[in-house]
């Protein structure tokens, strides 16, 4: 049996999180997986994701660091006694803190486990922003091992832009989820969800300028799920409209998307759209900016989608989205996704490379 660790950034909500767990999930008998965090996750839904990976038979690691410098720094020297017992075959890292992490972990310590296969998901398209310099180390790190997998093409594309390496594509597998009601909708009118990080990535200012235009559309009720650096212009766009209702987190949220009628996306850039994907296995069709890796969530002539954040297209879509046959868009893009995005088809491509390993 082959031991695969899995190091992310902390036990908490986030799209890497969700696919390390969704990988590790795997019932091969061949593949014991633990999952490793980099920082400790101390949210209230810390909790819930640590009974999640009980559920699946993960066995998990935490940290004992809140911070995520001293995390990364500190990583190596508590990590290796976990490593000298268990000898994992492989270390698959997700995002930069863990990346960053685990190349740490090889500098001071590399030489005595040299056999270890290195495998790394690259989740996004921008990367190191904030550590550009140390972020170029990292990468000749990560290449010279042949480590890297992307999540979709527009990935690829970027990484072979950047850094002159095409990696390997393996798309998110996405499990659907039994449905649940979600308490407060409106059945009454048009529900539409955003969830996501309240960053530039994500659109909010288009977000914004959307709702604000839609104020006067009694028909139209915005849900907004998320948190981040742009919190203080969504609690203002709350205050200042009734249409509008915020919650920072719900924990679990894919089971409670088809309570919504459209979901929103009106991203600047993904690294592929798990949201968009899980609304479309409950059946919910989602409006989405035709971004580069965001577009591949859904079928290529999905009528919902508009060019460059386009506002004026955005506003002819929600002024006769009472129109839309709802049903069958939701149809059509519950069958595109159950068949690109398969949760087995997923495992099986990581696992294949897993087997790979020297050990």
């Amino acid at each position: 049996m082959k031991r695969i660790f899995h190091i992310i950034t902390h036990f908490d909500l986030g799209g890497a999180e969700k696919v390390a767990v969704s990988i590790a999930s795997s019932p091969n008998p061949e593949f014991e997986y633990h999952i490793v965090e980099v920082v400790r996750g101390v949210s209230s839904y810390s909790d819930e994701f640590i009974k999640d990976m009980k559920n699946c038979g993960i066995k998990y690691h935490r940290s004992l660091i809140g911070f995520n410098k001293l995390g990364i720094i500190l990583f190596p020297l508590w990590f290796v006694f976990i490593f000298l017992r268990y000898r994992p075959a492989v270390i698959h890292s997700h995002t930069e803190i863990p990346e960053l992490s685990v190349y740490c972990f090889y500098r001071m310590f590399g030489w005595m486990f040299r056999k270890t296969k290195y495998i790394r998901t690259i989740h996004n398209i921008m990367l190191w922003d904030e550590w550009p310099n140390i972020g170029d180390m990292v990468e000749r790190f990560y290449i010279r091992r042949h480590s890297n997998i992307t999540i979709s093409k527009a990935v690829q594309n970027n990484y072979f832009n950047f850094y002159g390496e095409w990696p390997r594509v393996i798309y998110n597998g996405v499990k659907e989820v039994e449905q649940q009601p979600f308490e407060g909708i409106d059945k009454a009118k048009t529900n539409i969800l955003f969830a996501g990080r309240l960053e530039y990535q994500k659109g909010i200012d288009v977000l914004i300028e959307v709702i604000t235009k839609c104020k006067d559309k009694k028909s139209l009720v915005f849900w907004i799920i998320g948190n981040g650096s742009l919190y203080w212009k969504i609690k203002r766009l709350k205050d200042n409209n009734q249409n509008v209702h915020y919650y920072e987190k719900v924990y679990n949220l894919s089971s409670f998307l088809s309570s919504f009628d459209y979901l929103f996306m009106p991203s600047n850039f993904e690294g592929l759209g798990l949201m968009s994907i899980e609304a479309s296995l409950a059946k919910v069709p989602a409006i989405i900016n035709s971004c580069n890796s965001l577009n591949e969530t859904l079928p290529d002539e999905w009528p919902l989608k508009v060019d460059n954040n386009n506002l004026e297209q955005y506003m002819e879509l929600f002024s006769k989205i009472d129109g839309f046959d709802r049903i069958s868009l939701g149809d059509e893009a519950y069958k595109y996704v159950k068949e690109k995005f398969s949760m087995e088809v997923m495992q099986s491509a990581y696992e294949d490379i897993y087997q790979d390993s020297e050990q």
